[in-house]
């Protein structure tokens, strides 16, 4: 064989084994491996986690955190406790209880609160598990009123839009679910338009005593939304009208009577009196009878809108619930009773009415003398002495 032929045989058979190495080399790199090192154990976790209620260290950070989780309305929330002072089993039990029972927002909202205290290595830690009798809602919805006036405002507020839950944080120990359906009636009485209704009311206080705490409170005006808002707009338009009233001719000299003197007499032109019908400046002005309190809240509406200052005052007359009214003419207060009494009470004093009125002196400004509107009384004339007799020698 020719050298040429030689050289020719041997690269065919290399050509022939190139795609058996490859194929060869390809196994290999489809294969899988591991890697196996010494087991090292994970560093012990010595300081407990973030969490949001951690580095609690005292009694006093263990309850505001319990109070927070209540404002929060949470249900589940781990406490962790490091360098604590105390006796941490004892203080988490007091905790638990002083919140639910004795703070306002615990009395409130919370049905009861328990929890797990356990060690983790270096710390404590509790999960806190609170059930609430009251809606997130419910707890959102907490106003501060702190002073009386405070309390009064915003009732006003609440009759004036017709609402009907309130829950407000107010700050007075000697206050009392009466008290606060009090503020109410307060605020109707004070401002006739605010509402043409008195609503009944309840009221809860969480906790029942204390200097701060929770009032409840519920309206319930018996009238749908719809309704309450039209008679409202009524009353509005009728106590606008009524202080339209063209001044009365008035005696001499009481000139600045006679807007409140034209009221005296426009009103029962449009109201009955009668003691058996409704009891609002509503009924009064509107519905053409009201009893003693209904016409004297529309008295006062019609004042309001003319700018007298004026108020309703609550008594007795002949021994009979009553309802009349106490203005402010010339810098000094009078007694006006527009439901008719005998004889007519229009700017009198203190001394004309009591005896037949009754009322507690200490709620209303005093009215120290009449107006004399109708003219001062004729002085009782003094009878001329009779003579004594001539005595015989």
């Amino acid at each position: 064989m020719r050298i040429w032929d030689i050289k020719r045989a041997a690269a065919a058979l290399v050509c022939l084994a190139l795609p058996l190495t490859m194929s060869g080399c390809a196994a290999v790199f489809d294969r899988s491996y591991s890697v196996s090192q010494p087991y090292e154990p994970a560093a012990v976790q010595e300081e407990p986690p973030e969490a949001a209620y951690d580095a609690i260290t005292s009694y006093a950070a263990l309850r505001r955190a319990i109070e927070q989780l209540v404002a929060d309305h949470v249900e589940s929330a781990q406490l962790q406790f490091t360098s604590y002072d105390g006796d941490l089993r004892q203080d988490i039990s007091t905790a638990c209880w002083e919140v639910k029972s004795s703070s306002p927002l615990g009395a409130f909202a919370v049905d009861y609160i328990s929890y797990d205290l356990s060690r983790i290595v270096s710390y404590y830690q509790a999960e806190v598990n609170i059930a609430y009798k009251r809606s997130a809602a419910q707890v959102q919805s907490l106003e501060i009123a702190a002073t009386s006036s405070a309390l009064t405002g915003r009732l006003d507020r609440a009759l004036r839009q017709g609402e009907t839950y309130l829950v407000l944080q107010i700050a007075d120990a000697s206050a009392t679910a009466d008290t606060v359906r009090g503020s109410v009636s307060q605020a109707y009485y004070a401002d006739p338009l605010a509402c043409p209704v008195l609503p009944e009311v309840e009221v809860g206080l969480y906790p029942e005593t204390g200097v701060s705490r929770i009032a409840e409170i519920s309206l319930n005006y018996a009238l749908e939304p719809t309704e309450l808002a039209q008679r409202r707009q009524d009353l509005a338009d009728a106590a606008a009208a009524l202080a339209q009233t063209e001044p009365a001719e008035v005696p001499e000299g009481k000139e600045s009577a006679a807007p409140l003197y034209a009221l005296y007499r426009r009103l029962p032109e449009i109201c009955r009196a009668d003691e058996e019908a409704g009891s609002t400046a509503w009924d009064a002005l509107t519905a053409g009878a009201a009893d003693s309190q209904g016409m004297a809240m529309a008295f006062k509406a019609g004042c309001d809108a003319m700018g007298v200052e004026c108020l309703v005052a609550a008594g007795r007359l002949d021994g009979n619930e009553h309802y009349w009214n106490i203005v402010t003419l010339d810098g000094a207060s009078y007694h006006v009773d527009v439901s008719g009494g005998e004889p007519e009470v229009f700017l009198a004093g203190d001394g004309s009415l009591w005896g037949v009125y009754w009322w507690d002196t200490s709620d209303y400004p005093a009215c120290p003398e009449d107006y004399y509107f109708f003219g001062e009384p004729e002085p009782e004339a003094t009878p001329e002495p009779v003579p004594a007799p001539e005595m015989e020698n």
